[in-house]
């Protein structure tokens, strides 16, 4: 587990940004590091259906949006591939490999927390906090208790909630949720970005484990990010510059 800590000076200047009323976070790549399970099990679907699908692939696809959902990701990489499989049979092996059974440990038991539970603690103490994430919300829900930062978060967005972002529907039910308005969004990808820009939020980019900062860090800013954070650490910095 990574602690977040002060960084070096960037070599931009930090921007003046509209000091929040809360903060959301997206959960995969920003909170919790899946680059071993919801990415993985893309990879192994895929094969299990004789089709080779690369890292690279799944990351161009994350990077080109409107791939909130990993299912429907997997489905559209097949299809793409000739394939003739339903959206059902796909997300069914999918989840198959992601949970696992009593014989086989699934890819969700690979996840772990990217930040120090202390560190959201703190935070928590400074500003209310949301999760707003594609996964659902048993996935999300595990995620968070078997971490032990479950009570971090005042609100939790899942897939059954509304639609996926980069549709801003779950962002602005985050904020109807907090009773707020004026907040930042923390995503690694760019549905996180735009969901945040059509919500009316500040958009704050990260990367996500595996993903080449700089490629990322270019990918989120042309989404809109309005800074991106070399690590989540950093945010408390970025927080002192808009007090």
């Amino acid at each position: 587990m990574a602690t977040p800590a002060p960084t070096s000076r960037p070599a931009a200047p930090l921007p003046v940004l509209p000091c929040p009323e809360v903060l959301l976070f997206d959960l995969d790549g920003v909170l919790a590091d899946v680059s071993r399970s919801y990415r993985q099990a893309i990879l192994e679907t895929a094969a299990a259906l004789g089709v080779r699908v690369e890292a690279e692939e799944v990351r161009a696809a994350k990077a080109a949006g409107n791939a909130n959902n990993d299912w429907e990701l997997t489905w559209r990489l097949l299809t793409a591939a000739g394939v003739q499989i339903s959206l059902a049979e796909v997300t069914a092996r999918f989840e198959a490999l992601y949970q696992g059974s009593a014989e086989t440990p699934g890819l969700r038991q690979t996840e772990t927390l990217l930040v120090a539970p202390a560190w959201l603690e703190q935070l928590a103490g400074r500003l209310p906090l949301a999760v707003v994430t594609g996964r659902p919300r048993r996935d999300a829900e595990r995620f968070l208790e078997q971490h032990g930062v479950a009570g971090a978060f005042r609100t939790l967005v899942c897939m059954e909630d509304a639609p996926a972002k980069p549709d801003p529907a779950p962002v602005r039910l985050a904020l109807r949720a907090l009773g707020a308005t004026r907040a930042w969004l923390v995503g690694d990808t760019p549905d996180d970005m735009r969901a945040a820009l059509a919500a009316g939020v500040v958009p704050v980019g990260i990367a996500a484990p595996g993903d080449d900062p700089l490629r990322a860090a270019q990918t989120l800013r042309e989404a809109g990010a309005a800074w991106v954070l070399q690590q989540l650490g950093e945010l408390t910095t970025l927080l002192a510059a808009a007090a």
